[in-house]
């Protein structure tokens, strides 16, 4: 690499770092769910050397009945350890691994681009690093964005590799297997992508020591970790996020309609409406909504964990240079390896095609970090087409860099200042303070009685209270698993996790009342008994 590349290289990286980390552990506003799961998990996992179940060190975590993979869980031990049970020590591993990710992009684009791949190579970690889909979920906790951190070690390694550095190769497929133990997505990304690298390079694979090495102990890991998730985890899983898992959606979009046709009988009737018919469709278009420019520009997925409302997963000016990309990648100019990217961006949809709210933010991860590589890949042809003509060449590249400042610009704002203030009600902040107010002096030793048990309060009261692991294990108290195996907390030590009923739970001198502001009596709020904690939450209690 020559000077001025190492030094663009690492402005980039600085600046990855920095939107990555600046402000994270007050944006987004607190904890979502799994992010206080994870991080109570570590905690449990430090201090007694169980999960919330009492297991001792496990390979696959229960935890609302969503079944979480090791690897985040265990990564994030030595940060809970580091900084305490918060925000930061949570997101830090994400963060971490988005950062290097935008470093190791620079590195696999010169791998995989035949031709002006310097520029291509920095101009496609410029644009990962200021991608608003990367870095959302780079600063927070994501099993997908350390799985495609690990994927794009992999795949590196993998590349490099085939010159005849066979420790490297091998280095490459026992890396690819971490992916399983991160994210339930790479179960099935993971190994079409490890099944289209066999076939496009089996004939430039070393047939040497270290390979079968690697490839040996790979399978191993896969086999072991599978063993583990299979048959349970991700069958669980799979049944409550498929595109079946509401039991409303047969009634609404296969009985209802077929009901109300003129011949319901009729065998027409019946190809038309039925599971099969139904589950085709319906995959079909989620996966091509996973490539559409209401998707990827416009408006994002529905997740408001994962995105931010009404604003793309990437940029607005992104969208002609992406397909632009997208078409010179299928003519396979500029890259030696155009059949690896195109099958990658294929199969990035597929494990979450299946899922009942696709197209999903964070289950399409997997794409990354093709998104500005093939939008770099555009910008440089637009770029070129211009060459001859150099006032034309000066005038689109400030065209683009004024488009790009404008949707940055928007961007940033609606990050860093809005979002932290529009989207509480959609995480952990509310919790935070609520969870403030019992552990204060004034309720400390009162019972808690808390409304909405099926949106798990109690695992915020835990992360944020950094409340014993050990009492939770001996105390805690489940309502049964419901029909999709989800488990919620019925109660623990003094916290009792049910609907209130405001006529015969009333508040006595040991007993706190806690439900949602809108959701209080009109009689009661005016109540002197009554503490309003935020717009989110109030308590009752003499």
């Amino acid at each position: 690499m020559k000077h001025k590349q190492v030094f663009l290289l690492v402005l980039i990286i600085f600046l990855a770092a920095f939107l990555r980390l600046f402000r994270v552990n007050e944006i987004p506003p607190g904890v979502n769910r799994d992010e206080a799961s994870i991080g109570f998990t570590a905690y449990s996992l430090m201090q007694t050397g169980n999960d919330e179940y009492g297991k001792p060190f496990p390979l696959s975590f229960q935890s609302f009945g969503d079944w979480k993979l090791p690897l985040y869980i265990y990564t994030t031990i030595p940060f809970v350890k580091l900084f305490g049970l918060n925000e930061l020590a949570v997101r830090l591993p994400s963060v971490i691994a988005g950062t290097l990710t935008v470093f190791l992009t620079y590195f696999l684009v010169k791998e995989l681009c035949k031709a002006y791949n310097r520029y291509i190579a920095l101009l496609s970690a410029l644009l990962l690093a200021i991608s608003p889909w990367h870095i959302h979920l780079s600063r927070v906790e994501s099993e997908s964005n350390v799985a495609v951190f690990l994927t794009v070690s992999a795949l590196l390694l993998f590349l490099k590799g085939l010159k005849n550095t066979p420790v490297l190769l091998g280095l490459s497929f026992p890396i690819f297997a971490l992916t399983y133990y991160t994210y339930h997505g790479n179960h099935v990304f993971t190994t079409l992508l490890l099944i289209s690298l066999c076939a496009i390079y089996h004939k430039d694979i070393p047939r040497k020591l270290p390979v079968f090495v690697g490839a040996i102990l790979s399978v191993v890991l896969i086999v072991f970790i599978l063993s583990q998730t299979l048959l349970g985890a991700d069958k669980t899983k799979i049944s409550g996020i498929s595109i079946f898992g509401s039991p409303n959606v047969i009634h609404e979009n296969i009985e209802l309609p077929r009901n109300r046709s003129a011949n319901p009988n009729e065998i027409m009737t019946r190809l038309r409406y039925n599971r099969v018919t139904y589950a085709v469709i319906t995959i079909t278009k989620n996966y091509i909504n996973s490539f559409s420019p209401n998707f990827l520009f416009v408006k994002g997925g529905g997740n408001a964990a994962h995105n931010i409302k009404n604003f793309g997963n990437l940029y607005l000016v992104e969208l002609p240079f992406f397909y632009a990309g997208i078409i010179l990648l299928l003519y396979s100019l500029f890259f030696r390896h155009s059949s690896l990217l195109i099958w990658w961006l294929l199969i990035s949809p597929i494990a979450g095609m299946i899922t009942k709210d696709a197209p999903h933010t964070n289950r399409m991860f997997a794409i990354f970090p093709l998104p500005p590589i093939i939008t770099a890949l555009g910008i440089m042809w637009v770029i070129s087409v211009c060459n001859k003509r150099t006032a034309l060449q000066y005038f689109a590249v400030i065209v683009i860099l004024l488009a790009y400042s404008v949707n940055i610009a928007y961007y940033m704002n609606r990050y860093y200042n809005h979002f932290a203030i529009e989207e509480q009600a959609n995480w952990g902040i509310g919790y935070k303070q609520l969870t403030d107010a019992l552990f204060s002096d004034a309720y400390r030793s009162k019972k808690v009685i808390m409304a909405r048990p099926e949106y798990s309060p109690y695992i915020f009261v835990l992360f944020y209270s950094g409340f014993n692991p050990l009492r939770y294990q001996t105390t805690a108290v489940r309502y049964p698993p419901t029909s999709d195996d989800f488990v919620h907390v019925a109660a623990f030590d003094r916290f009792s996790f049910r609907e209130i009923n405001w006529s015969s739970d009333p508040a006595g001198k040991n007993t706190v009342l806690v439900a949602e502001t809108v959701s209080v009596p009109t009689d009661l709020r005016a109540s002197p008994y009554t503490h309003r904690i935020n717009a989110q939450w109030t308590l009752v209690s003499p």
